[in-house]
């Protein structure tokens, strides 16, 4: 047998035999690809390639109906899980604002990975087509701000006696609105079938109490301001505490912060000034005329009273302890001009009667036409219901030394007093001597005057009155009362 070895030394490199045979192994593999592409792509035409996810569904292998039938049951069975600070949430797309477009996102799942040179097995999640109403999303993102936030409370003073203390600032919460609404996007686009958590933001408070020392104490040097009132022989020496009653702490702008400043409060200070006058100002007394028959008599002369100067007084000490400044300040008065009460008697052609007016708290006693008596009285305390009754009446029982007992007429007449005089005109109601008013008869106003002091709904009288009238009537004497 005959045999040649061939040399490469003589015949040429190996690599020049090696080509041909790379050119053909690609050749071939390129055909089995093309070939596999091909088969797969008439496979999946129509159908969802392996391994597509749309939204949470897997729909890889499906055909394009039944693909779209999941995608309908996955934005159908949607809801977004929401936890805020411990406040739950379920709601609907629709709550939200949100509408999927299920075809376009079929559309978008059917052309995941076509664009590759072999189909891959594996694709990215697509996400859920949808519009939304944006403002219907930020008005959920804002009940859900209303709902959980939380104002920050500043710090703040109180004063007790002589003492200014802090009030502890308390953090606010808020919600990134923002951050919500891109919450809740990534959850429609890519639902995770879990709840979703929002951790609220911590807001601090503009005025903390650790920034409070400063205020303290100018504070506390704005209450040692000395301060001495003088009125007669009446002296005033508000104290530290008093005068702490009268600061007001004013949140203003310190910078990029904020700081309270001690101010004095005008209106406590007013307040602290109108107990001084109710202490020193002289009400005065109404002059009296009446008038019976054209001729005027008068009954009681008026005097003027007098008030201090509250608005001088209130000056003097709020620039005093503003400027932190010692004041020692007499204070002025003024004159109150009293009024003249005029009365017209008319006889009522009676040949003798006791008339009781309740305006005026006074009595007249009337005979043949001519007043013989007068006297302040007393009556019913109108404004704690227990006003005197009026029209015209007689004189129907009287008795001397006697209790007046007037359970009898409900239980709102709790009392049991002795009389000396008793006259009476209408049913319980009756003229009697009053000891107990201490001779304050006839006020009309005033601490004792019978709209709040009165009596249970009897004419109270001066003594030497009651017992002029017991001796002057008769049963059967008519009595007026009128307003």
């Amino acid at each position: 047998m005959l045999k040649v070895r061939l040399d490469p030394e003589r015949h040429g490199s190996a690599g020049f035999t090696t080509i041909p045979r790379v050119v053909a192994i690609g050749t071939a593999v390129a055909f089995v690809v093309v070939a596999v592409q091909l088969g797969v792509s008439g496979w999946y035409n129509g159908r969802m390639l392996p391994g597509v996810v749309i939204g949470n569904r897997s729909v890889g292998n499906m055909t394009l109906a039944q693909a779209r039938q999941e995608v309908a049951d996955e934005v159908a069975q949607y809801r977004l899980m929401l936890d805020v600070a411990g406040e739950k949430y379920s709601l609907t797309a629709s709550q939200l604002g949100v509408t999927f477009d299920t075809e376009q996102s079929i559309e978008q799942g059917y052309a995941s990975g076509r664009s590759a040179w072999l189909p891959p097995f594996h694709q990215d999640p697509v996400p859920l087509a949808y519009d939304v109403n944006r403002q219907q999303l930020n008005d959920f993102a804002t009940s859900v701000e209303q709902r959980v936030g939380t104002q920050p409370v500043d710090a703040s003073l109180t004063v007790k006696g002589a003492t200014v203390s802090a009030v502890p600032d308390r953090d606010g919460y808020t919600i990134d609105r923002v951050g919500l609404e891109q919450l809740v996007e990534d959850d429609v686009r890519m639902p995770g079938g879990t709840t979703v958590l929002l951790k609220p933001r911590t807001q601090t408070a503009d005025i903390q109490a650790t920034m409070l020392a400063p205020t303290i104490a100018e504070a506390q040097q704005l209450m040692a301001t000395p301060v001495v009132l003088s009125y007669g022989t009446h002296t005033y020496a508000p104290t530290q505490a008093q005068i702490g009653q009268w600061l007001a702490f004013v949140k203003q702008p310190d910078g990029l912060k904020y700081k309270l400043v001690p101010q004095v409060d005008m209106s406590k200070l007013q307040a602290y000034v109108a107990g001084l006058a109710k202490k020193l100002d002289s009400a005065p007394t109404s002059e009296l005329i009446t008038m019976i028959n054209g001729s005027s008599t008068i009954e009681r002369q008026g005097v003027n009273g007098t008030g201090i100067d509250q608005d001088a007084v209130v000056a003097a000490i709020a620039q005093a302890v503003t400027a932190q400044q010692p004041l020692t300040y007499t204070i002025t008065d003024h004159a109150v001009p009293y009024d003249t009460v005029s009365t017209t008697l008319v006889p009522l052609g009676l040949p003798q009667y006791v008339e009781v007016n309740l305006t005026r708290q006074h009595l007249w006693v009337w005979q043949d036409g001519q007043v013989i008596y007068d006297s302040p009285v007393t009556t019913g305390a109108t404004g704690a219901g227990f006003a005197t009754v009026t029209g015209l009446f007689h004189v129907y029982d009287k008795r001397t030394n006697t209790h007046l007992i007037g359970t009898q007429y409900g239980p709102a007449y709790n009392y049991d007093v002795f009389v000396q005089y008793w006259m009476a005109f209408y049913s319980g109601y009756g003229l009697h001597d009053a000891s107990w008013r201490n001779g304050n008869f006839g006020e009309t106003s005033g601490p004792y005057g019978y709209y709040y002091d009165g009596s249970h709904g009897c004419v109270n009288l001066p003594l030497a009155t009651a017992q002029f009238l017991y001796g002057w009537t008769t049963i059967g004497t008519p009595v007026w009362v009128h307003n």
